[in-house]
């Protein structure tokens, strides 16, 4: 066969952008016979209908093709650069604008540049305007973000929940408004279980809120001590398990929390991350949690965040989904499901 065209293009899915490129080509093949098999005097090639397609009308194909390229190398600049083995563009000056709305979000500046190649490679830029950049790249965003994973209510095991994250994060306040919509609106029977006594506050503010939504409460000092709280809950259909908040730089402390969970079973796990939280540091902590190897996001304290785009970044990062975020210190209302939506907007600055 003759090569008439070749060129690279992106897999394509949403993590098309983490694989090799594949190579697309133009070919003209052999021109078959009944009796001898031979290289065709004029290159041929087959269209989608299986039908021999004329040397004249390959060149004017070949001629179409050098048009739109030259119509592309125009807008976009030839220049490229390696980052994590994908090949990047130069971005047009149309595309500046959004890049520097991604950074000052805080979103980390390779995942920025992944996201304006793959806007890049997506639109028809014959139709490029500012509203077509910011819709592709807001549908990228969400695409990143997925869909929530959340309790479900429909669930007819019973259901254990534990709650990990480092201090200050908010896990308690977390739990009691996520145990009062389980309660109230999911209409389920709930047990709670807390192993946060370094904090004596923490354990009188669980027990202030199991009293006013009425329901039981557990305090246990020790990892073991679980089981039997478990045994007493045995009726309950969601047992909802607080952590003590752990310096997530101490290995030893980060020990107590994996027995304690390994005395759950198989729970469903939230990893509770303050949306205030540096980059750095959440960094840190997420993988100082590398012992789990199944578990939610949850971000609290969005109304307290000027950016929100470490939620991007640690969801990337983790490949873990997202669950709930928390909105204000109200019980039960702060409390909202993860769309991608709306942090898409914030990250835009909407």
């Amino acid at each position: 066969a003759v090569i008439l065209y070749s060129r690279k293009i992106q897999r394509p899915g949403l993590f098309g952008f983490l694989k090799k490129p594949l190579v697309e080509m133009l070919v003209a093949v052999e021109e078959m016979n009944a009796n001898e098999r031979h290289l065709a005097t004029s290159p041929t090639r087959i269209d989608t209908q299986g039908k021999l397609v004329d040397s004249d009308k390959i060149n004017e194909l070949q001629t179409q093709i050098e048009s739109i390229e030259k119509t592309l190398n125009r807008f976009i600049s030839t220049e490229t650069e390696h980052i994590d083995g994908i090949v990047h563009k130069e971005r047009p000056k149309l595309f500046e604008k959004y890049y520097e709305i991604l950074l000052n979000s805080d979103v980390d500046e390779n995942i920025v540049k992944k996201i304006m190649n793959i806007t890049q490679n997506r639109l028809n830029f014959s139709s490029v305007n500012e509203n077509t950049i910011q819709n592709a790249i807001k549908l990228l965003i969400k695409e990143y973000l997925g869909s929530a994973s959340v309790l479900d209510k429909n669930k007819k095991d019973q259901s254990r929940i534990v709650f990990v994250g480092p201090t200050g994060v908010g896990k308690t306040t977390t739990l009691a408004k996520l145990a009062a919509k389980i309660s109230v609106e999911m209409d389920k029977s709930v047990g709670l279980i807390t192993a946060d006594t370094y904090r004596i506050a923490a354990v009188e503010q669980l027990r202030t809120y199991s009293e006013i939504l009425n329901i039981p409460i557990k305090v246990i000092y020790e990892p073991g001590e679980i089981v039997g709280a478990l045994e007493d809950y045995r009726n309950k259909d969601m047992i909802l398990i607080d952590t003590a908040g752990r310096n997530h730089k101490v290995e030893e402390q980060l020990y107590e929390v994996k027995d304690l969970i390994s005395f759950v079973g198989n729970p469903d796990i939230f990893l509770v991350i303050s949306a205030t939280m540096a980059y750095r540091d959440i960094l840190s902590m997420v993988r100082s949690y590398n012992f789990l190897e199944q578990y939610k996001l949850l971000f609290t304290k969005l109304d307290e965040a000027s950016t929100v785009g470490n939620i991007l970044n640690i969801k990337t990062l983790t490949g873990k989904p997202l669950s709930y975020f928390t909105i204000g210190q109200s019980v039960p209302d702060d409390i909202e499901v993860a769309k991608a939506e709306k942090i898409a907007n914030m990250i835009m600055g909407e």
